[in-house]
């Protein structure tokens, strides 16, 4: 699960990006949780937080995308042909591009909601953004000084993160 929901364990640093605040009690869900009219939908949290990760990298003209072949309803078939990754439980379309090529995203898929990807790292390796379909936020491994970044960045809602230790859930 660790791999679904924070990359590899191979950084020094983790933290989360919340598109939902944290629960506030044991055994609370998801449908309790009382958002602002305004609230930002995931895939642009997503974004913001990829445009903060590509100034950490020297390679974000060539990145990886993997999308989760069981919540992915593409427009085309033949977006479902390309590279599989293989995780055990879950499966994945991979993809190659770069990180401008996201802006671009929702026009993949048959949903008028868009999630953001299952993964996303550059071909550098320098960090990875890995969004799972249960949390309520993604995982993001990096260097300590970069997650510092990102933790501090106002317009992100992130905070550290020990993939060891449990996470905060919605039930």
């Amino acid at each position: 699960m660790r791999v679904v929901t924070f990359g590899p364990a191979s950084f020094s640093a983790y933290a989360r990006l919340r598109y939902l605040p944290d629960p506030v009690r044991p055994g609370m869900r998801e449908s309790e949780v009382r958002l602002p009219a305004r609230w930002t939908t995931e895939i642009d949290m997503a974004r913001a937080a990829l445009e903060a990760l590509a100034g950490y990298s020297s390679s974000t003209r060539d990145c990886h995308v993997c999308v989760w072949e069981g919540g992915a309803a593409f427009r085309s078939a033949a977006l479902t042909r390309g590279a599989m990754v293989d995780l055990g439980h879950r499966r994945y379309v991979l993809f190659t591009g770069t990180l401008d090529d996201l802006a671009g995203w929702g026009d993949l898929f048959d949903s008028a909601v868009c999630s953001a990807p299952a993964f996303v790292w550059p071909a550098d390796h320098a960090w990875c953004f890995a969004s799972d379909v249960d949390p309520h936020w993604a995982g993001i491994g990096a260097d300590r000084g970069v997650v510092d970044r990102l933790v501090a960045d106002r317009n992100l809602d992130v905070v550290r993160a020990d993939p060891d230790e449990p996470q905060p859930t919605y039930y």
